[in-house]
């Protein structure tokens, strides 16, 4: 995508990717509006289809979740990696000084603007042709299949824009007022204002609350049974009556993780009664037998824990993205290349301080003597139904997450016991049994140890940065060493973007 300034305004040239759902390597690009050959893409349901698939190919791109944005950028801003290098020769050493203004951050910042900014455009052209479609192309029209298109539109709009609002504005606990981002929500893309962070956020929660009513009927209802269960969540199961488009609901924008999400922006937005409303949800469908979303224990067992590594911890996500060559990417960069210290792991001992800990064996691999890093995107060898899926798998949001939320509300209203107790289940599921926490523990206390559990639960997962921004943290824990933040959350705006950053 390029961007061109001409006065007051920013124009996004656009071009749309669509992708075979059967084949994740088979590209064709659109030219712009209103030629031929895009009108002859929304002719049909399976131009919607190709559109909106292209979509979530574009966001597993090295450029947001298939790198930047998980094991990448956003785990060296969260202090993982052990690139403090005196000579400014590893790939993340200014971002983990949060030296923004270096050509390092700023080309990091550049890629995660124009990628995010291209989707929405792309999600914006999609939702503008279904203004006006003939929705008798759909043949499953009276299912939903229209609503569902529109709906996961709308959630990746979203979804983009939140992912600009935590990296290219103040946190909003800190000014809920402050300058932000532009919101685009029309296509062509002509934009110049920036809105503040209250209205961006009121935006992406419109957008997700209208994405999550269009989506509640076929992912509640219609095809309950392909999110039930983790199998049927990752892979194309039951396809035979409905086609491919309705399965691996798991790696798409499904109602379930539109909620999640929602939890997430309202928690972030400050609004901690709201996010543990949309929080209760999930809960509401991993509890009481239900178990759709479950902590993963298959395999946690001392007995196995070097021979089988479920190191995605499938069952426990609710936002996934697919990556078709994600092994081989993270294997040549983090275990086969010269340049392995980037990636490699600090201070085990203070990350995870509990030798119990099953996170200690299942998210960290010894490369060396001398060098760790993180398991998660590495080849999965045990036999299972899913073993290609989590090959794949790039975790955007799990159920751990959900608890968090949903603890920091029992805390704050002043419940710290039933608080303490979340993390006591969840601590319990990863295996730590013999230092457990004080359930009489004070709030601060309460904080401390929610923070340590968030830092451990996101190893190359890249939350633990956006976490300590949204509740403005003094410090962020630099593997044992406390970090100064104050005036280090926020990046610049890109270069490119001159009319934003006037």
């Amino acid at each position: 995508m390029q961007v061109k300034m001409k006065r007051h305004y920013i124009y996004i040239g656009i071009s749309i990717t669509v992708l075979s759902v059967i084949s994740c390597n088979k590209w064709l690009d659109i030219v712009p509006e209103d030629t031929t050959v895009e009108r002859q893409l929304f002719n049909d349901a399976g131009g919607y289809h190709s559109a909106i698939n292209g979509l979530y190919q574009e966001m597993a791109s090295p450029d947001l979740y298939g790198e930047n944005l998980t094991w990448g950028f956003a785990s060296a801003l969260s202090q993982y990696y052990d690139n403090n290098s005196v000579s400014n020769t590893l790939k993340f050493s200014y971002t983990e000084k949060y030296e923004y203004d270096s050509d390092e951050v700023k080309a990091f910042g550049e890629q995660i603007w124009q990628k995010a900014y291209n989707i929405i455009a792309n999600s914006n052209n999609i939702l503008k042709h279904l203004e006006t479609q003939d929705m008798s192309i759909f043949p499953r029209y009276e299912f939903g299949e229209a609503d569902v298109i529109k709906g996961e539109a709308l959630a990746i709009r979203a979804m983009m824009h939140f992912e600009l609002l935590r990296l290219f504005s103040v946190a909003p606990v800190t000014d809920m007022n402050a300058k932000a981002i532009p919101y685009v929500s029309v296509f062509p893309a002509i934009f110049s204002d920036r809105l503040t962070n209250k209205e961006v956020l009121e935006k992406i929660v419109s957008d997700l609350e209208e994405s999550s009513k269009l989506l509640a009927k076929n992912d509640t209802l219609i095809m309950l049974n392909n999110i039930a269960s983790t199998d049927n969540r990752f892979s194309a199961s039951n396809s035979r009556d409905f086609g491919l488009f309705f399965m691996s609901r798991g790696f798409r924008m499904n109602y379930f993780a539109v909620v999640a999400l929602l939890a997430r922006v309202n928690a972030y937005a400050g609004d901690i009664d709201k996010a543990y409303e949309w929080a209760k949800i999930i809960d509401s469908f991993a509890a009481g037998g239900r178990n759709f979303f479950k902590y993963t224990k298959d395999g946690f067992s001392p007995s196995d824990l070097e021979t089988t590594r479920p190191h995605k911890l499938m069952d426990e996500i609710l936002i996934g993205l697919y990556r078709e060559n994600l092994v081989l990417e993270y294997s040549k960069v983090a275990v086969l290349s010269n340049v392995t210290n980037t990636y490699k792991l600090k201070n085990i001992s203070y990350l995870f301080p509990d030798n119990d800990d099953y996170r200690k064996i299942k998210f960290v691999k010894d490369v060396s003597r001398d060098v760790k890093i993180s398991s998660k995107y590495l080849q999965v060898t045990e036999s299972s139904k899913l073993k290609e899926s989590e090959n794949r798998t790039l975790p955007v949001m799990r159920l751990s997450e959900i608890y968090f939320i949903m603890a920091e509300y029992l805390a704050k209203s002043g419940n710290v016991k039933d608080a303490v107790n979340l993390l006591t289940k969840l601590r319990t599921a990863r295996g730590c049994l013999v230092n457990k926490l004080d359930e009489n523990m004070s709030e601060a206390d309460f904080y401390k140890a929610l923070g340590g559990e968030i830092l451990r639960e996101n190893v190359a997962e890249g939350q633990y940065f956006f976490y300590c921004k949204r509740i403005d943290a003094p410090t962020i824990n630099n593997g044992g060493v406390n970090v100064q933040m104050k005036g280090k959350y926020t990046l610049l705006i890109p270069d490119s973007q001159t009319v934003l950053n006037q």
